[in-house]
């Protein structure tokens, strides 16, 4: 059996009801491997701090945003799609792999969207490590 995962999440505070998201939910204690970073918008996410965490030495990393059309910041999940686009291409230039990173849209607050990307992320990094990649 693989050894668990590393994953980071960078999350819009706006797409996470934190009470229900963050504190004390058996997903998060259960995928101890799971950290989570909240901002006030996922474009805050930049490149250096996606490619630092893969220099860190997790296994993948995600963004976490409020739905493209109800973004509190008018265009900032837009903005953040882009940014995770490019630096999925530049990850499988340097050959990690754009695999390893992935932008999930929120379309309501819910605790079941943010298991559903926490465990999208899980399944494809284990995925990856059966294959050797």
């Amino acid at each position: 059996m693989a050894p668990p995962c590393k994953i980071i999440g960078f999350c819009c505070e706006h797409a996470l009801n934190e009470e229900k998201e963050l504190t004390g939910k058996d997903w998060l204690q259960s995928q101890s491997t799971v950290k989570v970073s909240v901002s006030p918008c996922s474009s805050k996410a930049d490149m250096l701090a996606l490619m630092k965490a893969f220099e860190s030495g997790v296994d993948g990393v995600f963004v976490l945003g409020c739905a493209t059309d109800d973004c509190s910041l008018v265009d900032g999940c837009r903005r953040a799609g882009k940014l995770v686009n490019y630096t999925k291409r530049l990850l499988d230039e340097i050959s990690l792999g754009g695999e390893r990173l992935e932008m999930f849209h929120l379309g309501t607050p819910g605790c079941e969207c943010m298991e559903q990307a926490v465990g999208t992320m899980i399944r494809r990094i284990e995925a990856l490590e059966v294959k050797g990649e």
